[in-house]
């Protein structure tokens, strides 16, 4: 790879040098600036062979190769249920659910959103009123302990794009009552194989805490996706949900991997986010990697509030890009675990 080339990607990607110093950082765990970016376009300094490859391999503006009409002819995607967890409420952990179910579904693929959350959060954020799916009992606690099926209570969204199974507050009496279910963590495992291979992606959006409602969100998945957001004391509680990640491998679902750690709410601005996030990428250098930073923006909250995503609101803001490119990064991942497991 050249300079020019690495220019062209750069500027596919809609960015200056700094943010896109940015994004290899948090994609590949190391410290880039402005200035060496400018050094590779220019040819004075030649591109790292880790750079070069990762851009290769992932694609800059694209990690999946595309067409018009989304994913191009290549290898079949392995189908892949990924759950959104962090105990810790208020990191974006919604917002990324959301956003990653919408951008994954404007990649052709068919995708299915499940609210596990009793506030309903994703529910609302999909304009739905979790007050009205209480009401008529088409709320995921019908699922779990009413015997209704998935197709019962499945709405489209967006038009369509994303197929939601919406939850309400009676989903809290739950976590009591799968207390004294036989294998209670099994739960919404066998409840979603009974639709599970309709779709190319389940994306959960997990209650913030290690409930039973969680567990049963982590025994069902084959990934998880972490958001933490940069701030100080950034990773209070990640240790404890990797160590019940460890657990639920060990003892009920050994395909269960970690995706990554989603840094969020991210300002390039700010001294201290800059420093959580170096905190976190090196805490975590080694372990699992730390995808790409999803940048602060009001448009996020505005776009929730009109009860829509903001990637599906305006897909050309540079702040709603983070998902785009962690959807198309997650495609390819399901399409290499298709291709090794075939082999």
């Amino acid at each position: 790879m050249n300079g020019e080339e690495l220019r062209a990607i750069r500027e596919r990607r809609g960015e200056d040098q700094l943010s896109f110093a940015t994004w290899l950082n948090g994609a590949l765990n190391r410290r880039y600036d402005r200035s060496r970016i400018s050094r590779w376009e220019s040819g004075a300094e030649r591109i790292p062979q880790q750079v070069a490859g990762f851009l290769a391999g992932q694609g800059g503006m694209a990690a999946v190769p595309q067409t018009a009409g989304g994913l191009a002819a290549g290898p079949k995607l392995r189908r892949a249920v990924v759950a959104v967890a962090n105990q810790k409420g208020g990191v974006g952990k919604t917002t990324t659910a959301v956003n990653l179910s919408y951008a994954l579904s404007t990649l052709g693929l068919k995708v299915m959103l499940l609210d596990s959350d009793p506030q309903g959060n994703a529910t609302v954020h999909m304009g739905l009123d979790p007050g009205e799916i209480e009401t008529h009992r088409k709320g995921l606690y019908n699922v779990v302990r009413g015997g209704a099926s998935f197709d019962s209570i499945l709405q489209p969204v967006c038009g369509g794009m994303v197929m939601l199974a919406p939850s309400s507050i009676g989903l809290a009496a739950a976590e009591t009552e799968l207390v004294a279910e036989p294998d209670n963590s099994l739960v919404l495992k066998e409840k979603l194989a009974e639709v599970r291979n309709r779709y190319d992606v389940i994306v959960i959006d997990c209650p913030p805490n290690l409930g039973l409602l969680t567990i049963n969100a982590l025994a069902a998945s084959d990934l998880v996706l972490i958001p933490v957001q940069t701030e100080v004391f950034a990773g209070l509680g990640v240790p404890l949900l990797l160590e019940t990640i460890a657990k639920i491998r060990r003892r009920s679902n050994p395909s269960l991997n970690i995706f990554g750690i989603l840094p969020t709410m991210f300002s390039s601005r700010l001294t201290q986010d800059q420093a959580s996030l170096r905190e976190i990428q090196e805490h975590y250098e080694g372990r699992t990697r730390v995808l790409p930073a999803v940048p602060r923006a009001t448009l996020f909250a505005q776009a929730s509030g009109a009860g829509r995503p903001a990637i599906e609101a305006d897909p050309n803001s540079n702040s709603v890009q983070a998902y785009g490119e962690l959807a198309r990064e997650l495609a390819a991942h399901l399409q290499t675990a298709e291709t090794a497991h075939v082999s």
